[in-house]
């Protein structure tokens, strides 16, 4: 086997990936069963983007953190609820207005270290905790945040918005090391002042402003790649990842096995056109965002990696859903 061999096999075992392959059907049963499920940019999306009667757009999302976490790191579980949400406001190209948490433990200092950890983010991220819920005789250990943010309608990204012939680009913030509590996390934000972590995040406003791009999503715990594939089936395309350009542009003390597979703390994934590219790349560096051209889409509908002059496909969409539902609201 080659090398590139080895990493489809270690990518098609990864959790971060393979624990979505539910999605597909649970979030048709919601669009199908619920009282109108079926809406534009709702299930499927980072953030459900709620229409009003002016050009704001109302944005929702939510994320629960694994128990594992809670249980053996409290604290940067009420971080990471805070991070994950704030996340997916500004991949829609929003600005995040208000935060709500549910909290469950049966250990007060295990919720008390939750609930640090959360006040922490708030502060961190600029965004007020408006509402709770907390159960603290329970059973279970989990934190469940949601949060709003707005966004111009003109201006709202989609995660399903990707053409033939962009360029997949990949945003994030070089100054960072491997995550203390989960070694498959590229952390940017522990230590950094708030002002310089909201700058970099503002990054997503302006190329939202500007309309620089056609998709956006977080990168977020099913790595680069399993990000790219819920961005392209969603869009329902396919593409190329230049895993030799990956390689060229992660931090040098990541080997490529684990970058692939990160969570980055401030990492975006999107997809634009190659004439966009040069303004995208200066509004990155001017946020203290590292671009780098990672993949082209294409119409296919099969997802390829490509390594030292060699290419395998490791999803096929036309053989049915992988990770996203189809997207019926381009």
């Amino acid at each position: 086997m080659t090398r590139l061999d080895d990493i489809v096999d270690l990518l098609l075992n990864f959790d971060g990936i393979s624990r979505k392959f539910v999605l597909p059907s649970i979030i048709d049963k919601l669009r199908l069963s619920s009282f109108k499920g079926d809406t534009p940019h709702g299930l499927g999306e980072d953030s459900a983007a709620i229409l009003t009667n002016s050009n704001d757009v109302v944005l929702l999302t939510t994320d629960a953190i694994v128990e594992d976490l809670c249980l053996g790191h409290p604290r940067a579980a009420g971080f990471n609820a805070v991070l994950a949400n704030i996340m997916d406001i500004y991949a829609a190209g929003g600005t995040p207005t208000s935060f709500a948490v549910a909290l469950s433990y049966s250990d007060p200092e295990i919720g008390s270290a939750m609930l640090d950890g959360l006040i922490a983010g708030s502060h961190t991220f600029k965004i007020p905790i408006v509402r709770g819920h907390t159960n603290p005789r329970s059973s279970s250990t989990y934190v469940v945040g949601s949060a709003t943010g707005t966004v111009q309608k003109d201006d709202l990204l989609t995660a399903g918005g990707a053409m033939a012939n962009n360029i997949l680009v990949l945003l994030f913030d070089r100054n960072g090391q491997r995550g203390a509590h989960y070694t498959l996390g590229w952390d940017s934000v522990t230590d950094r002042p708030s002002d310089e972590i909201v700058h970099r995040l503002s990054v997503m406003n302006i190329l939202a402003e500007q309309h620089l791009l056609t998709a956006s999503k977080d990168v977020s715990v099913a790595g680069i790649v399993g990000t790219a594939v819920m961005m392209l089936e969603y869009s329902g395309k396919g593409g190329t990842l230049f895993l030799d350009e990956i390689e060229k542009s992660r931090p040098s003390e990541i080997p490529l096995e684990d970058w692939l597979r990160m969570y980055i703390s401030l990492g975006f994934l999107v997809a634009t056109s190659k004439e966009n590219y040069s303004k995208l790349e200066h509004i990155a560096r001017d946020h203290s965002l590292s671009p780098c051209i990672i993949g082209v889409v294409d119409n296919s509908r099969e997802i390829k990696l490509a390594l030292e002059g060699e290419e395998r496909i490791v999803f096929d969409f036309t053989k049915g859903p992988v990770l996203t539902p189809k997207n019926d609201h381009e």
